[in-house]
């Protein structure tokens, strides 16, 4: 788990293997838009490219910012690009 800033609060970003060894998913804490816990995760199934990525967001997490949500997109292409 690492942290990465967005508008200067810190934000949780839990990168794993998903069930599958060639899948990745970057899921995001961030306590200020919800305190229980993820609040978006960005999956890559089975190796593919970037285009094939999806985002998961919890039911009970309502609305969130499109700012926030571009940001995450972006920290997980990085971090999948290397």
């Amino acid at each position: 788990m690492t942290a990465e800033r967005f508008r200067g609060r810190p934000v949780r970003v839990i990168e794993s293997e998903g069930s599958d060894p060639d899948t990745w998913e970057w899921e995001f804490r961030d306590g200020h838009l919800d305190t229980r816990g993820s609040v978006l995760a960005v999956v890559v199934p089975e190796g593919g490219p970037w285009e094939d990525a999806v985002l998961s967001i919890p039911p009970d997490v309502g609305a969130l910012p499109v700012d926030f949500v571009r940001w995450a997109l972006d920290v997980a292409e990085r971090r999948l690009r290397g």
